[in-house]
């Protein structure tokens, strides 16, 4: 057994963050190109302040739930992120309005409008999100390629002990280490010229 085979609970969890990082990048690009926006309602808010010395938009993670309607039917979201907001925390009851950006041909797809035009969020993470994909694809074909090498170590049979030694031929024959010539198999002596054999 290779004791170095990824465990199939880590291996779907790699692939699991891979593919969902790289949904998080398509649809950012998606609703930025495609989206329509409608006022929503957000109906849980909350603003974690994780370092007091990090610069800008990078002092507080936001987790942020919301519904809207569109043709008459109600979709929910839910975002997690990194910003400098600081809105006031909702309690039980309370709503505030905010516009949400939506595919209108798969609606289930949405996000705060914030997060996804492409003046709000600046050159940097256009970038980044037209570059994570693929970057994304290559750490997938990496671990895709591991896990085939691992496979196929799995499958060669186990070397016998002893196997890398150097088989001799049966019908090799011997000669003497004085005078060369051919020596019978079992001889101790050398018929030509008396010098003895090595073991």
């Amino acid at each position: 057994m290779n004791n170095n085979k990824i465990p199939l609970l880590i291996l779907f969890l790699i692939y699991g963050a891979l593919l969902f990082a790289t949904y998080v990048s398509l649809s950012t690009l998606a609703l930025g190109i495609w989206g329509e926006t409608t006022v929503g309602t957000v109906n849980s808010y909350d603003s974690r302040l994780d370092d007091r010395r990090a610069g800008e938009n990078r002092s507080r993670t936001i987790s942020k739930g919301y519904t809207f309607r569109v043709s008459g039917k109600e979709y929910s979201g839910y975002v997690t992120y990194l910003s400098d907001e600081a809105w006031p925390r909702l309690v039980n009851g309370q709503t505030r309005s905010e516009r949400i950006s939506y595919l209108p041909f798969f609606p289930y797809i949405n996000k705060p409008s914030a997060l996804v035009e492409f003046d709000e969020m600046g050159e940097l993470a256009i970038i980044y999100h037209i570059l994570a994909p693929f970057a994304y694809l290559f750490l997938f074909k990496l671990v895709n390629g591991t896990v085939k090498r691992q496979k196929k170590a799995s499958h060669r049979p186990a070397r016998q002990p002893g196997s890398n030694q150097l088989k001799v031929r049966s019908d090799a024959k011997k000669f003497c280490t004085n005078c060369g010539s051919p020596l019978p198999a079992d001889a101790q002596f050398c018929p030509n010229c008396g010098t003895r054999t090595s073991a």
